[in-house]
């Protein structure tokens, strides 16, 4: 009896030093909510909140991949808008904290009803501005390309709609028209369309770039070495791309 009780005390010991010498420096994971992970249109409005972070706080919201997605964040919530089918990652961090959840996207375009449609507007005539910048987690580096349009469209709530098409290590992004809501749906007000591709890991080399607009194809590469990444992209007007050296 006193031996089993012994190995009782002794168990227990164990337990409570292994609890005591978690590493203090661990990030703490928990969930994220979400106001809905599935059925959900492209141009709908999903409400994420990270309740490990007080109110007010704030919280650093990433999607992967980061295709076309709009997030407005706002303390330790965030509204985010889809624009391109297919599943996510919504990860959000708060110090120690982390948190992140999955979502689905259908390739179907929200309308909230009121009887009017959506309408889409080519892109002709119209230019692309690129700024690309650099991101890296864990060792993992790659590119984030930003899209701006030079003309403004109705509704401060329309979409730029574009495709990725990645074969192997190269990329061609299509870019195919800006949706506008309809008339009962619209915020009011007109602005430039935007949107942006994530893109990593990108492994050491030569890569391709390419972009279609307005019926006219932009050819380009660029070259990475190490956390640098060089551009050769020979257009100054309809598909122009700055820096083209990023360390």
């Amino acid at each position: 009896m006193k031996t089993r009780m012994l190995i009782v005390a002794i168990a227990t010991l164990m337990v409570g030093f292994t609890s005591c010498n978690k590493d203090k420096n661990e990030p703490t994971f928990s969930g994220v909510n979400a106001s809905k992970t599935s059925n959900i249109k492209k141009g709908e409005a999903v409400d994420f909140k990270f309740s490990q972070a007080p109110e007010g706080s704030t919280v650093q919201w990433t999607v992967a991949p980061f295709n076309d997605v709009q997030i407005n964040a706002s303390g330790n919530t965030a509204s985010i808008l889809f624009n391109n089918a297919g599943s996510y990652t919504v990860s959000a961090t708060f110090g120690e904290f982390k948190g992140n959840t999955s979502v689905s996207i259908l390739d179907s375009i929200y309308n909230p009803g009121g009887g009017g449609s959506a309408t889409f507007e080519p892109l002709t005539g119209d230019q692309i501005f690129i700024t690309v910048s650099s991101t890296d987690s864990m060792g993992i580096s790659g590119l984030i390309f930003r899209y701006i349009t030079e003309k403004k469209y109705q509704c401060l709530n329309h979409s730029l709609l574009f495709d990725n098409n990645f074969s192997g290590q190269n990329l061609q992004v299509v870019f195919k028209s800006v949706m506008i809501p309809s008339i009962e749906n619209c915020a009011s007000g007109e602005d430039n369309a935007s949107g942006a591709t994530c893109w990593f890991p990108i492994a050491d080399g030569n890569h391709g770039f390419e972009v279609v607009l307005d019926g006219k194809t932009y050819s380009g590469s660029f070259v990475k070495s190490g956390y640098t990444y060089t551009f050769t992209w020979p257009y100054s007007s309809g598909v122009t791309i700055t820096p083209q050296v990023i360390n």
